[in-house]
């Protein structure tokens, strides 16, 4: 540890535009709070970006993300290539990108041994090659098992000396990074996590739908987080064909609620409503809300939905952070039966588990819940219980204890 303070410290690198409305930026930045909460000196490194959403220009980051102003965060010179891609063609896009980015690594990385971290933090395996190369002691958090030349990257240093951990969100990315030829003994298995304080105390589902200019009586299937990632669709679709088939609840019929955004893909949502006749009063959808109202949203839910379609990247690699926050919040949840699913939801335990791209299944498992609330209520308690053993304090903590042998 540094003899300079008794603090240890963690320079983590990220290259993302912050704050972002994506769910990288608020992980990467709950990390470096819960890591500080764990009694360490955070400083964050990210590159100059041209702020592209209109809602998050003059936004900082800790007010964006609603998180404790408690490390610094620092902005690297760049030279910002991402308004190319309105004019240069997607494939030669792609790898500008990814020249750019190994460069960027590169400086950023140089730039960040000056502050003689303890060990050096990211998600990126562009960064993870130099800071290896360099010789810091790093911790790599591996979200998506990269593919050609990032996977040709993560060979180079999968045995290096320098590298001190790899985190990894599911068990399926830890067995495809044995196969690369990274030691067992220096890959964790943590997936994301919620901040608990966020969830208690909350208003009672009445009074947040209140709040929210909701129905107070309609039963409500709720959805919340990005309506697509990475250009997939993450199971609205299916919704849509779900609600179509759901039956009234005691001569109500149900409002599908999905909060989150973007906008611009619910025109295509209406206009698959309209083409298998779901009429559109069962349907609102509502732009990104602040990270503070998240639990108010949900907590207006009857019953929680996480719809993801049978893709490799849902089936094994992701862990999402709506999961836990459902979990959070109290509220039963209904999720697509998927390897990455089951690593954190059990069946009839602590939410409903369903086929996934099955619409009439997910319908039976919403209608299931909503007319059986004895069931309800016991998987949103245990749900709740559960949920205890995934937040953003202990996860940094085990990391800590995992790098330097304390907490």
């Amino acid at each position: 540890m540094s003899s300079r303070t008794l603090k240890p410290r963690i320079v983590y690198l990220a290259n993302v535009r912050l704050p972002t409305e994506k769910a990288h930026g608020y992980q990467i930045c709950k990390m470096c709070e819960a890591f500080t909460l764990n009694g360490a000196e955070i400083h964050l490194f990210h590159p100059y970006r041209r702020q592209v959403d209109p809602h998050l220009k003059g936004q900082g980051v800790f007010d964006y993300y609603g998180i404790q102003p408690i490390f610094e965060i620092h902005t690297v010179k760049n030279l910002d290539v991402v308004p190319l891609s309105r004019v240069v063609p997607q494939p030669l896009f792609r790898l500008m990108f990814f020249i750019h980015a190994f460069i960027w690594a590169y400086y950023a990385t140089w730039v960040a041994r000056g502050y003689k971290g303890d060990f050096y933090y990211t998600r990126e395996a562009t960064i993870a090659f130099w800071l290896t190369r360099m010789g810091l002691p790093t911790v790599y958090e591996v979200h998506v098992v990269p593919e050609r030349v990032q996977k040709w990257l993560l060979k180079r240093f999968a045995r290096h000396s320098a590298l001190r951990l790899v985190v990894v969100l599911t068990s399926f990315i830890r067995d495809r990074l044995l196969d690369m030829g990274f030691p067992p003994e220096k890959i964790v298995v943590w997936p994301d996590a919620v901040d608990l304080g966020m969830f208690d105390p909350l208003p009672s589902k009445e009074e947040c739908r209140r709040q929210l200019g909701l129905p107070l009586e309609r039963p409500i299937i709720g959805y919340i987080g990005r309506f697509r990632t990475m250009g997939m669709e993450k199971g609205i679709p299916e919704l849509i064909h779900a609600v179509k088939a759901l039956p009234s609840i005691n001569r109500v019929a149900p409002l599908f609620l999905a909060v989150g955004g973007p906008m611009e893909s619910v025109p295509v949502y209406l206009d698959l409503a309209r083409r298998i006749g779901v009429s559109l009063d069962k349907l609102r959808f509502v732009d990104r809300v602040p990270n503070a109202e998240v639990p108010c949203w949900i907590k207006t839910f009857d019953v929680a939905v996480a719809p993801f379609p049978q893709t490799d990247h849902y089936a094994y690699f992701m862990s999402p952070l709506k999961l836990f926050e459902y979990m959070a919040t109290g509220v039963p949840i209904v999720a697509t039966e998927l390897p990455s699913v089951r690593e954190i939801l059990h069946h009839g335990r602590n939410a409903w588990l369903v086929p996934p791209e099955n619409p009439n299944a997910l319908a039976e498992g919403i209608y299931h819940i909503l007319k059986n609330p004895d069931l309800a209520r016991r998987l949103a308690r245990q749900a709740q219980e559960d949920v205890r053993r995934y937040t953003w304090k202990r996860r940094a903590a085990s990391i800590l204890q995992h790098v330097l042998g304390r907490v």
